[in-house]
């Protein structure tokens, strides 16, 4: 097999999709951790990294108009539904839609090149002096960063369309092999300036890992676009409002950026590595189910079928409550031997690691919530409406907002977490309902068993693994590397054990499938949603 046969391979069913997304995901997680404790390691939480995060937010904003989220909103259905009817169009489509938005970031790029002085001194007007001018420096290197994340944006929505996701899945993880060689390699040779080119250096391989896959599907490129399609229409339709949540994500995280430059040095990275961190379940689990499913709930919605749509989101909801229930609370109890092993070296000294883990602790508050987004969102966006999203999101980022700036003056950085959280609660919440008015056979009775049971085993769970730390610490000095990761991991493991144990009492259908795999020894598989959603 050819490495475009091998990259472009289709992926049968959702589950199968997801769990290609979750290995990749996980591996890319790591590689970030690895790449943030080499930032704490060399550069500590100080005058570098912070210029390097607040660089890094300028051109990330930009990017984020027409990151995924918003590209994959208004493409995939529209896409799916004009491959359906006409192959030759949708194809003709997706080179269109490449070569606008490769426009658009040259432009654009271009405007914020000019204009970075001014943009940063107005998102953290605490930065000054030789701190702000390198936070110009590296922020202008990384304009040429959504340029090339901007081609592979629209490869990204092609492997979706089609189910081509081992590409899709492999690009993160070259970007952070990039980012990787920018601070091992490149920054010893250029300084700062390094890591800048290196965030470069993994955008291009984003791109290219996916550009093989992307032509074994049926891409081929031409120089030409033409705006007249219909088609265009309809995407922009949907990105449009989209976007513009987005773009309240991310003004949402620009402007904890700017409020934490106020609250002393170092404010900036903790924020920043709460947040990574935070991450890590999300990119492991509610990203990978939400990026899995929407073309499912896009065929479905396409068809009429939403009595089938309805009962599909109540399973994927279901598997993702299994699964992050118990993740947010164990991840809470040992955030503490998380931050020590993630970040906990060289220069990232006690006070870093303290203020981290007390930030990522408010995060964690609102992680379970963060997931259900993630699947609630892409069925929106298979309705082809990203307006209400924008709207819910727009009070939510007021309300994230409000709750930093009031509690900030009391609770340092953390307040940061907390209002990050509060805004994920409140928006899941509000869209669920309004989702639920829409499709009608989503069922509140259906979740609320297993949310019940659920909640239960991870407190049990989350008890145990305390329990387990406290006897552990008596035994083993956590002051080295191999003792944290021994105290950190017999907790972790008692705790899903525990999980595994009080939801199979209540004969919980996900717990139940794991057992009977593992009893015939071929993994943790649940093919059943494949089955139920007729691989649609």
């Amino acid at each position: 097999m050819t490495l475009n046969g091998f990259l472009g391979q289709k992926t049968k069913g959702v589950l199968a999709a997801a769990a290609i997304l979750a290995a990749a995901g996980f591996l890319s997680r790591l590689l970030g951790f690895g790449r943030n404790a080499l930032l704490a390691y060399f550069y500590g939480a100080g005058d570098i990294l912070d210029a390097y995060f607040l660089a890094f937010r300028l051109p990330d904003f930009f990017f984020n108009l027409f990151f995924f989220g918003a590209f994959s909103a208004g493409f995939v259905p529209v896409f799916i539904k004009l491959k359906n009817h006409d192959p030759q169009k949708a194809w003709k489509l997706a080179n269109d839609v490449l070569n606008l938005t490769l426009a658009v970031f040259v432009i654009f790029g271009a405007v914020f090149f000019v204009a970075a002085p001014w943009v940063l001194k107005l998102i953290a007007p605490g930065f000054e002096g030789e701190k702000l001018k390198l936070a110009v420096t590296l922020s202008r290197i990384m304009f040429l960063q959504p340029i090339f994340l901007g081609i592979s944006v629209v490869f990204s929505g092609i492997l979706q369309s089609t189910r081509r996701f081992l590409a899709y899945a492999l690009a993160p993880v070259f970007y952070n092999l990039g980012i990787i060689f920018g601070i091992l390699v490149l920054a010893p040779k250029l300084g700062p300036a390094g890591l800048a080119w290196g965030v470069v250096a993994g955008a291009w391989l984003h791109m290219l890992i996916q550009y093989p896959a992307a032509r074994h599907s049926g891409f081929s490129y031409k120089f030409f676009f033409s705006l007249k399609e219909n088609s265009i229409k309809d995407i922009f339709h949907i990105i449009v409002p989209r976007s513009l949540s987005l773009i309240l994500a991310q003004l949402n995280l620009v402007v904890m950026a700017g409020l934490a430059s106020f609250l002393g040095s170092g404010r900036v990275s903790v924020f920043n590595f709460a947040n990574d961190l935070n991450g890590l379940v999300l990119g492991v689990v509610a990203v990978p189910l939400g990026v899995a499913v929407f073309p499912v709930f896009s065929e479905l919605a396409a068809q009429g079928k939403f009595q089938e749509m309805g009962e599909t989101f109540i399973k994927i909801l279901r598997r993702l409550m299994f699964v992050m229930m118990p993740a947010a609370v164990l991840f809470f109890i040992l955030r503490a031997q998380i931050v020590r092993l993630t970040l906990g070296y060289g220069r990232f000294d006690w006070a870093d690691t303290v203020l981290t883990i007390e930030t990522l602790g408010f995060f964690l508050i609102g992680l379970i919530f963060q997931g259900a987004l993630a699947i609630i969102l892409r069925g929106f966006f298979a309705l082809e409406d990203a307006k209400t999203p924008f709207m819910i999101l727009f009070f939510g980022v007021l309300l994230s907002m409000a709750v930093a700036l009031f509690l900030a003056p009391v609770m340092d950085v953390s307040a940061l977490g907390l209002g990050m959280a509060a805004a994920a609660i409140f928006n899941t919440l509000v869209l669920f309902f309004i989702f639920k008015r829409r499709v009608k056979s989503v069922k509140i009775s259906s979740l609320l068993k297993p949310a019940a049971v659920f909640a239960l085993g991870s407190v049990l769970a989350g008890l145990a693994a305390y329990a387990a730390l406290y006897y552990l610490d008596k035994f083993l000095d956590t002051h080295k590397v191999l003792h944290l990761i021994v105290q950190g991991g017999s907790a972790g493991v008692l705790g899903v054990v525990v999980y595994l144990l009080i939801t199979s009492m209540f004969n919980m259908e996900e717990v139940n499938q794991i057992l009977k795999k593992l009893k015939l020894g071929k993994g943790i598989i649940l093919p059943s949603l494949d089955e139920e959603t007729h691989q649609s």
